[in-house]
C-alpha cells in the first residue's frame, strides 16, 4: 500500500489515518494537523514504514517523509517516452523529423523508445556511453536504419533524455531526476504520481493514457 499524505484544512491536534480507494487503487490517506513540524512529519514517517509503507503521494506539497521515498512517474514518461517526443515534432513531415535519444546506456527502456521512434521520424541521433552500438544494429535489422550518432548530421529539432549528458540540446525531454516535459501532459488529468500507480497496477493500459499539449 501507498501512503497519500496531504494536510489538513481544519484544526486537529494528531495525524489522521484513513484507508480509501480512489479508482480501485488501495492507498492509506494520512492527514497532518496544520503547520506539522519536521519532527511530527519524522514520526509518523516512521510509523507508516513499520506499517509495510515505503512510498508515498503528496497533494503537490513537498514533504520530507524519510525513510519512505515519493512515487516517481519516471518508469511512466519513459514508457511514454516516444510518444512524447513525435507530439513535439506533430507538425513537421515524417522525414523531417529528427529526434536525438540520449542517456549513459541503452539498455531496454531505450531500446522501446528507439522503436517507437523509428518508422515515425527520418533520422534517429543515437548519444549512449554504453550499448550503442548494439541498439543500432538492432535498428538496421528491423527498420533498416542507418546508424547516426549524435553530431552526424543536421541538429535534432528534439530529444529525449535518460539521464544527464555532457551538453544540453534545445527542446529536451528530461526523462530523469525532476522530469521537464516541455508544457506536454498525460489524460487523464491525474497527478502523474497517480498515473503511475495506476499504471503499474494494471489499473490502467498505456493506450488509455493520451499525450496532450496544454
Amino acid at each position: 500500500m501507498v501512503a497519500y499524505v496531504y494536510q489538513s484544512e481544519e484544526k486537529i491536534f494528531w495525524p489522521r489515518y484513513e484507508a480509501a480507494a480512489p479508482m480501485g487503487l488501495p492507498v492509506l490517506r494520512v492527514v497532518l494537523p496544520p503547520g506539522c513540524s519536521a519532527r511530527r512529519l519524522k514520526r509518523t514517517a516512521a510509523r507508516l514504514y513499520r506499517y509495510g509503507i515505503r512510498r508515498f503521494l503528496t497533494d503537490g506539497s513537498v514533504w520530507d517523509m524519510s525513510p519512505l521515498v515519493p512515487v516517481s512517474p519516471l518508469p511512466l514518461l519513459r514508457a511514454k517516452g516516444g510518444e512524447l517526443a513525435l507530439a513535439l515534432l506533430s507538425g513537421l513531415p515524417l522525414r523531417e523529423r529528427r529526434v536525438a535519444l540520449r542517456g549513459e546506456a541503452a539498455q531496454g527502456e531505450a531500446w522501446a523508445i528507439a522503436e517507437t521512434l523509428c518508422p515515425q521520424v527520418g533520422a534517429l541521433l543515437l548519444d549512449f556511453d554504453k550499448g550503442e552500438e548494439a541498439l543500432a544494429r538492432r535498428l538496421r535489422e528491423r527498420f533498416g536504419a542507418a546508424h547516426l550518432h549524435l553530431g552526424q548530421g543536421p541538429a535534432p529539432q528534439a530529444a529525449v533524455e535518460l539521464a544527464p549528458r555532457p551538453f544540453p540540446l534545445p527542446r529536451t525531454l528530461r526523462l530523469w531526476g525532476e522530469p521537464e516535459l516541455l508544457g506536454l501532459t498525460i489524460s487523464p488529468g491525474e497527478s502523474l504520481p497517480f498515473l503511475e500507480l495506476l499504471w503499474e497496477t494494471g489499473r490502467v493500459e498505456l493506450k488509455d493514457l493520451r499525450v496532450d499539449w496544454p
